[in-house]
């Protein structure tokens, strides 16, 4: 029940503001390239999902380097460290990095797709 319930939780979570970023992205780099035109046209799909792997795929290599994954994953404790209090820094690290990749692959795939439909 532990793993399950914040996957209930988050998953909806997750994908609305994932959809809502890329949807905000595309309305404004669409508004940009342009300008006079009030209804928006499709994007294109093969190129928004190769930009979102593309772009979470660079994201990883660079947010999660070798030596930031040995300090999150398998780390020891500095001596005399409160194990709650390093948890829970670590935690937020890893979820701070986690959303960088995320949420700039919605907004990688929203541009390429915007760009290559243009």
């Amino acid at each position: 029940m532990a793993l399950f319930a914040p996957l209930i939780v988050g998953l909806p979570i997750g994908y609305f503001t994932w959809s809502k970023v890329f949807q905000s992205v595309d309305n404004t780099v669409f508004d940009i390239t342009h300008p006079n035109v009030q209804e928006h046209r499709p994007i294109s799909v093969m190129g928004s999902i190769g930009g979102t792997v593309t772009s979470m795929m660079i994201l990883s290599k660079l947010t999660f380097r070798p030596a930031t994954r040995q300090r999150l994953f398998f780390g020891k404790l500095p001596p005399n460290a409160n194990i709650r209090i390093e948890t829970l820094k670590m935690g937020i690290e890893l979820l701070f990095r986690a959303g960088v990749v995320f949420y700039g692959g919605a907004i990688g795939g929203a541009i390429t797709g915007r760009m290559i439909a243009k």
